[in-house]
């Protein structure tokens, strides 16, 4: 496997904690404390068009595909609703100073994690919040969809919840030490994979409404805050707060790449996010040092 840095984007004023694909894969929109939203587009490296300016941190932005509305999520604010072509604010859903961590589209659902343990469910459509979950009192810090009928939601305790789509938990079970920040479905072995602040990856079978410990590997020095699938299925990526970015086999979790800044010239601070791209298969990082990196994993 070899590594090939394309390029890198540089132009936000603080540290970066969101990624997203538009509905064409050569844009990508980023997001971070200086409460841009950024636009990029990977056939012109060049600076970026700044579509919203939201006061606040940003830690989570989501695109809508549907109606090509971004949901932004504002730290204490709410859910800003921008939309792509003209960057107008089509709509603002008050959180009542609830910290956003992630948003996930489910059918007609909208799932907003928070802290404190708070769920917020939102009719997509609409956008009026039809159920608030009190889940723990750690924050909700993760959510994956897992096929149809149900949906898994980390947290800050470290359990992993299961809730269905009649926002009834089914089962839950303590994953990691401390936080849970990022999962990965696998839909053909219906097993999940987790990673947190205790520096490791697991891979749980899914199975009789209970999990099972498949795999465990002690991955990175400091905590992981993200794992992300490659397009073609057969590799995982992490970032961790020890500023490197691993490529993993997905079948055994073999480790087959540090990318770190002395041989790559990669991130010098934590890296918060990653983005599998579709386009080119291109990999991109966002980190604390406010820069976004874009790699190609040959």
């Amino acid at each position: 496997m070899e590594i090939e840095r394309i390029d890198t984007f540089s132009g936000h004023r603080a540290p970066i904690y969101s990624l997203e694909e538009g509905r064409e894969p050569h844009f990508i929109y980023s997001a971070g404390s200086d409460g841009w939203v950024v636009e990029w587009n990977l056939q012109k490296p060049d600076v970026g068009k700044v579509m919203a300016h939201i006061e606040g941190s940003v830690y989570c932005l989501r695109l809508d595909r549907s109606t090509n509305i971004f949901w932004v999520g504002q730290n204490f604010e709410g859910i800003h609703g921008v939309q792509i072509e003209d960057q107008s604010r089509v709509f603002s859903i008050g959180m009542t100073k609830k910290a956003i961590f992630d948003i996930c589209f489910w059918g007609d659902q909208v799932w907003i994690g928070h802290d404190h343990g708070m769920i917020s469910v939102i009719d997509r459509e609409s956008q009026q919040l039809i159920k608030l979950i009190k889940a723990g009192d750690k924050s909700a810090r993760t959510i994956c969809l897992l096929g149809s009928d149900q949906i898994a939601v980390g947290f800050s305790d470290g359990f992993i919840r299961v809730f269905n789509n009649h926002f009834e938990l089914e089962y839950a079970w303590l994953a990691h030490d401390l936080s849970v920040f990022s999962m990965v479905y696998e839909i053909a072995a219906h097993s999940l994979i987790s990673v947190g602040r205790d520096a490791k990856i697991k891979r749980w079978l899914l199975k009789d409404q209970a999990s099972h410990l498949v795999q465990e590997v002690a991955a990175h020095i400091y905590a992981i805050h993200d794992v992300v699938q490659s397009p073609n299925k057969q590799f995982i990526a992490t970032a961790s707060m020890d500023k490197t970015i691993k490529i993993w086999n997905v079948d055994d979790l073999n480790l087959l790449k540090v990318i770190d800044a002395p041989r790559y010239g990669s991130h010098k601070n934590s890296v918060n996010k990653l983005l599998w791209s579709a386009f080119q298969d291109f990999l991109v990082s966002a980190s604390d040092d406010k820069n976004i990196s874009i790699w190609k994993i040959h």
